[in-house]
């Protein structure tokens, strides 16, 4: 039994008329009788009744409609998800990102974007620590990463730098340096310092400790905190200053204010990862609203979609 027949059948029950069917159905009248009959033959029913010019479903004929209609609805919507699914309309795209790319405004804008063209994407996003969103693309856990860290070099995994913004100095809004319209490295010298734990990004830490001396001055670090928000907590509360990146002067928080720091060798970058063999549609188009949001500093390739 195939969709043809069961098609040619619900235009001869709704018309109950074999010429006037298959004249809806664009074909010739002898081929939609012998359509009709192999289907009777193949189900050994008797699906109508021949009343001179015209014809009548049968009680078998009846009830076998009402499963014909749902068949055909059926195979219509897996056809319309199929299209869709193909188009990048109707698929899943679960996102890992930093906090950082939260702060600057980019991916709020890019996922916006994103929402507004592929309204029917089942999204999923995930904040994790960098190196948590490394290890989840390759087990395919997600689909694409924003992170902090490049991994080492690999043929699984591409990436791009998606945003690169310059540090400034976190400082209570009645510290001694608050006032001034600019801070230099050696007015920071023996001040108390709010940094992020070690244990979370030993490289991180290293670099920063690196462009400080550098620079000819060694921060005193007298806490280590996860969250930017107690970071800037404890900042308003004069407990120490803090770096962060140059973005979080949008959210203009209480008690703080915010200093460039220019001659810091130090920048915040964001990357995109994603699997090299795993370059679904939903992920071109997520790739297409960073580009189009402005967001992507290194082009973008061309990808090659695998459905």
């Amino acid at each position: 039994m195939e969709l043809q027949q069961l098609r040619y059948f619900v235009a001869v029950a709704e018309t109950e008329h074999v010429a006037r069917a298959a004249e809806r159905l664009h074909i010739s009248q002898s081929p939609l009788s012998r359509q009709i009959r192999q289907l009777e033959d193949h189900l050994g029913l008797q699906l109508f009744e021949r009343i001179k010019q015209r014809v009548r479903l049968t009680p078998a004929g009846r009830d076998f409609l009402v499963q014909a209609r749902d068949l055909l609805s059926q195979a219509e919507r897996m056809e319309e998800r199929a299209r869709q699914v193909g188009k990048g309309e109707a698929c899943a795209l679960s996102i890992g990102y930093c906090e950082g790319i939260i702060h600057n405004g980019r991916l709020p804008a890019a996922l916006r974007r994103f929402r507004s063209a592929h309204p029917r994407v089942s999204l999923k996003l995930a904040a994790m620590r960098s190196g948590e969103q490394i290890e989840a693309l390759e087990r395919s856990l997600i689909d694409v990463a924003l992170v902090y860290n490049l991994p080492q070099p690999s043929e699984s995994l591409q990436s791009r730098l998606l945003t690169s913004e310059p540090f400034v100095l976190a400082l209570a809004d009645d510290h001694p340096l608050a006032k001034r319209a600019t801070v230099n490295a050696k007015d920071l010298d023996g001040m108390p310092w709010i940094a992020l734990p070690k244990s979370i990004n030993p490289a991180a830490r290293e670099r920063f400790l690196a462009a400080c001396a550098s620079c000819g001055f060694t921060p005193d670090i007298q806490f280590e905190v996860a969250q930017v928000s107690t970071t800037l907590g404890l900042v308003s509360a004069g407990l120490g200053v803090a770096i962060m990146q140059s973005s979080m002067r949008r959210m203009s928080p209480p008690g703080v204010v915010f200093k460039p720091m220019d001659w810091l060798p130090l920048t915040v970058e964001i990357h995109l990862l994603w699997r090299t063999h795993a370059q679904t549609a939903g992920v071109r188009h997520f790739m297409r609203a960073l580009e189009e949001t402005g967001v992507v500093v290194d082009p973008l390739p061309t990808l090659h979609v695998i459905r």
